[in-house]
């Protein structure tokens, strides 16, 4: 396989503007010119420390999220996740989150994918995946809105949500993570 492509020079950034959206979000427009000579503006959602989304496994069954999703207004199936704090490692993270969302605990983190991303050419978030085993129950209180039920699922069960294409399973960076979790745990 030839990757070459990705080894481009990047556009000059001639200039940038950034513009306050939200509480959470904050826009940036770029003036790029690429290495052809012609310029464009893009802009980009920019921001964070980075997000975490955690594979709960206690060696039977997956610990599935179903939560609300704003983006789509409908309850969605997922996996727990959520943005890294300030000075926080990805691992301390997937504990945090996993605590709030899950009431799990795990002894035991295993990075499996990093810089994932999603729209990468309108958003700047990269998150980690991780499997997490020998899970516990552990309680953090959280800043969710409602209790996330989890849903347990073996790993045959996952496969189905993952390759059936009418699967309740919508979030692409949650089937990927489980895909690689299957992968990691001998059963794909």
């Amino acid at each position: 396989m030839d990757l070459s492509a990705l080894q481009h020079p990047l556009p000059e950034i001639l200039g940038v503007r950034r513009f306050k959206a939200s509480r959470i979000f904050t826009i940036e427009e770029m003036q790029l010119k690429f290495h052809n000579g012609e310029e464009r503006v893009y802009e980009r959602i920019i921001g964070g420390s980075g997000a975490v989304m955690a594979v709960p496994f206690d060696g039977t069954h997956f610990y599935l999220a179903c939560e609300y999703a704003g983006g789509r207004h409908c309850y969605s199936l997922g996996l727990v996740k959520g943005k890294i704090d300030e000075g926080e490692s990805g691992e301390q993270a997937v504990l945090r989150e996993l605590e709030e969302e899950a009431g799990l605990g795990a002894h035991k983190i295993t990075e499996l994918r990093r810089g994932v991303t999603v729209a990468p050419g309108m958003l700047q978030l990269e998150m980690g995946l991780y499997l997490a085993e020998d899970l516990y129950p552990c309680r953090r209180q959280g800043d969710e809105p409602e209790p996330i039920e989890l849903i347990k699922a073996t790993p045959d069960e996952v496969k189905e949500l993952i390759f059936n294409p009418d699967s309740p399973l919508k979030e692409a960076r949650a089937g990927f993570a489980l895909t690689l979790a299957l992968h990691k745990i001998g059963a794909l």
